[in-house]
């Protein structure tokens, strides 16, 4: 096997072991330690820092700060804290079943949206086919959802609307910023981070802040281990994503991903109780089956480009795949 080979299965395996898992630890962490909003400045912050480190001392190349391309790139950051926030509260008052359904229905959500806003054509019959067939298994879930929880599917509808604007509005601004992939990792977390203060507010979180920090003191419980899991595994996904997507194909990546998925399920079922029934992993199957579908009727469709003389915007992947940006924090 050539070297070349040899990374590219490092990089694949590797991203396919922190994709897997990062939900599960993510999931486990805000059981020992429900502080989401916190936890989730933590993982950015680690992210940031690892990033910047690494940039420093000539272990990987990292774009120097530049206020120009923060302030392009702001906007961005806003819509990936708000997901990966929205991300972590979901994961803390549901199972990672839960997630990984709705995460299921941005395509479906993103070409309606697509339609609306942009004016894009709607897809054929074929492609359509199979979104239905992904809000379907998503219906039959939520149907026989047991710890069926408003709060819950409050934070879930938060997070797939967060989603779908991140993929209508945002992909252009962050393919437009020039950036390296340790550069995006370093603007992307670092710029969001800034924004802990408006969401810790906003949720209430700030007036919990002593008794959070005071319980990581506590040895009894695994709250500091399962932090430290979760920044790891975060950092992990951002330089094998990102790794991933320059060596893969798309359409590799884009397979992948999905693969990941039902890895997720297959842990999450196996090592804890928290998990749905055996009808809604079914439902949820049903979902990630249809995604699989769609990714492979979408083939042809994958690469499209627009050329501009102030700039092109080129659209590198389909919807799926595009989404996928922001599972590189989660």
């Amino acid at each position: 096997m050539s070297s070349v080979m040899m990374q590219a299965s490092f990089i694949a395996v590797g991203y396919a072991v922190s994709s897997s898992c990062l939900v599960v630890i993510n999931k486990w962490a805000v059981i020992e330690w429900p502080y989401s909003t916190s936890l989730t400045f933590m993982q950015l912050t680690v992210s940031w820092m690892v990033a910047l480190i690494a940039g420093k001392t000539g272990l990987v190349e990292v774009d120097a700060l530049d206020l120009k391309k923060m302030k392009a790139f702001a906007p961005a950051c806003l819509i990936f804290f708000v997901a990966l926030a929205c991300n972590m509260k979901l994961l803390q008052h549901a199972n990672v079943d839960t997630f990984i359904v709705l995460r299921a229905t941005v395509p479906l959500l993103t070409t309606l949206a697509e339609t609306v806003m942009l004016g894009t054509p709607l897809p054929g019959l074929k492609v359509f086919g199979t979104l239905v067939l992904i809000i379907l298994g998503a219906i039959g879930y939520v149907a026989t959802d047991m710890d069926f929880s408003s709060t819950a599917y409050f934070w879930g509808f938060a997070y797939v609307s967060s989603m779908v604007i991140d993929t209508i509005l945002v992909k252009k601004v962050v393919t437009e910023v020039s950036l390296k992939p340790w550069g995006l990792v370093l603007y992307n977390n670092l710029i969001a981070s800034m924004l802990y203060p408006v969401f810790l507010i906003g949720t209430g979180e700030y007036a919990e802040l002593s008794t959070a920090f005071a319980s990581l003191r506590d040895t009894t419980g695994f709250a500091r281990e399962s932090i430290l899991a979760s920044c790891f595994f975060g950092v992990a996904i951002s330089y094998f994503g990102m790794n991933a997507r320059k060596m893969l194909q798309a359409t590799a990546f884009s397979v992948l991903g999905v693969v990941c998925k039902f890895a997720t399920v297959l842990v999450n079922t196996l090592i804890w109780e928290h998990h749905a029934t055996a009808i809604g992993i079914g439902f949820m199957c049903v979902s990630l089956t249809g995604g699989i579908l769609y990714q492979r009727a979408m083939q042809s469709k994958a690469l499209t480009s627009n050329n501009d003389s102030k700039g092109a915007f080129q659209k590198v992947a389909t919807q799926e795949e595009e989404t996928e940006d922001i599972e590189l924090q989660e």
